[in-house]
Formats: structure tokens, C-alpha cells, sequence
């Protein structure tokens, strides 16, 4: 027995779309573990089930058959009107598009699923100006999505994430929208923040320029988890095990 539990743990997962001849499958037996603290970036290319994956560890799609545990619920078998209050309470996400609401404020983005969850605007304001300050944000708090930059936005989106302190943040290509520089901030900050609060973190991504900033790179393709050469063509140096 592990005396630590893994985050996520994923036996001979597997997700078929359709049926009979037209059935596609899009997993084919994955096994994954994430360890508490971990940064995983899930690379390879377009199409080989990369957001399939996080989408199952996220209780936002069904798996077909296989094991898929997160914080120790196996999200397969949990009741569909229990996943909205999980990923609540333990998942924070961070998209490519950011998913800023344009009418709202800087603070107001990031309080909205403290709002959700039953917090007092005030109280969940605070949390979120604090949040701001943490990721570097605390003066555009009172500004709208627009009047921001991509990288200024995705800091919003990362202090939203972190908000209800969650166990487990999931990231679909954060960085495909901004420029190198940008890019490498807010891994960094995103890096810096699991460290801190011993936080696990699923980053999908395309972007050779990240691959630095990651615990652990795992590569995938046609469903399969594959070694990390044959996925990118090429080998990887630096952090990647």
C-alpha cells in the first residue's frame, strides 16, 4: 500500500465513441498515476485522446471500461448528479480560451465559483483580490477581460483555478495563445503554485517551449500511452522521466 496515494490513478481505462462499425475508440487501456504535487504534461499529437483523457479524470465524460480514480472516487462509477459538487469543490481548470465572462471584472471571474459554491460577495471578493495578488493581477482586479492581455487573461484564469483551493487544477493547452515569453510566466506561476500547496496539475499540451517546466512528461498516441520519443520524434532532455 502506498503511503501516499496517488492523485490520479487510471487502470486499462479505456472510451469507445459510437458502436458497431462506426465505433471509434478513442482509449485503449491507459494506465496513469499523478502523484500529489506532480506536474504532468500530456503531450502528442492531434487526435490520439490527450483531451478524451483529462476529460474522463475531470468527471466531465463517461469512460467505457477500466479504472479512474481521483482523489481516491473512482469518477466511472460516481452518480452524474454528484460530479458538478466534485469538481466543485476539487477540480479548478484552466482552458486555452481562457473562459473569461466579458461582462465581469477581473476579481468578479475569479469569485465566480466561490459564488457558486455559497460564498458572500464580499468574503469571496477578498478571496479573490488575494488570489490576483498572488498571481501578480491585484491592480487590473477591477478591470473587464478586454481590456486585458492574453497573458494578463490567462493569469485571471489561473487565480479562478486555484480559487476553491482544489486538489487537482487541469489544463487544456494554456499556453497556445500566448506569445513565448507570456507563455513561460505563466507556466512558471503555475509550476511555482503546485509546488507550493503540493497541488497536482494535468497540463495538455503542443508547446515544446513548456516541456521545461514539467515534473514528469507523459506522451500519448492512438489511445495508448506510448514512450515519450515516439511520440514527439524525438528525444526529450531536462526534466522529463
Amino acid at each position: 500500500m502506498d503511503a501516499v496515494a496517488p492523485t490520479v490513478e487510471c487502470r486499462s481505462l479505456t472510451k469507445v465513441y459510437g458502436s458497431g462499425e462506426t465505433a471509434v475508440q478513442a482509449l485503449r487501456g491507459v494506465d496513469l498515476r499523478v502523484e500529489p504535487g506532480e506536474l504532468l504534461m500530456l503531450v502528442g499529437p492531434s487526435g490520439c485522446g490527450k483531451t478524451t483523457l483529462i476529460s474522463i479524470i475531470a468527471s466531465v465524460l463517461d469512460g467505457t471500461s477500466g479504472v479512474c480514480r481521483v482523489l481516491g472516487h473512482d469518477v466511472l462509477t460516481m452518480r452524474e448528479r454528484d460530479k458538478p459538487r466534485f469538481r466543485l469543490k476539487h477540480l479548478g481548470f484552466c482552458f486555452q480560451a481562457f473562459n473569461l465572462n466579458p461582462c465581469l471584472s477581473a476579481a468578479e471571474n475569479v469569485a465566480v465559483p466561490l459564488l457558486i459554491d455559497g460564498w458572500a460577495y464580499n468574503k469571496a471578493i477578498a478571496r479573490s483580490r488575494e488570489l490576483l495578488g498572488q498571481v501578480g493581477m491585484l491592480e487590473k482586479a477591477n478591470v473587464l477581460p478586454d481590456q486585458l492581455s492574453g497573458g494578463q487573461q490567462q493569469r485571471v484564469a489561473i487565480a479562478r483555478a486555484f480559487a476553491q483551493e482544489p486538489d487537482l487544477i487541469v489544463c487544456d493547452e494554456p499556453t497556445s495563445a500566448l506569445d513565448s515569453a507570456t507563455g513561460e510566466k505563466v507556466l512558471r506561476l503555475i509550476r511555482d503554485l503546485t509546488h507550493e500547496t503540493r497541488r497536482s496539475v494535468i497540463v495538455v499540451t503542443h508547446d515544446a517551449r513548456i516541456f521545461k517546466f514539467a515534473d514528469r512528461i507523459v506522451a500519448m498516441e492512438d489511445g495508448r500511452i506510448v514512450p515519450l520519443a515516439d511520440s514527439l520524434h524525438e528525444p526529450l532532455s531536462g526534466s522529463a522521466h
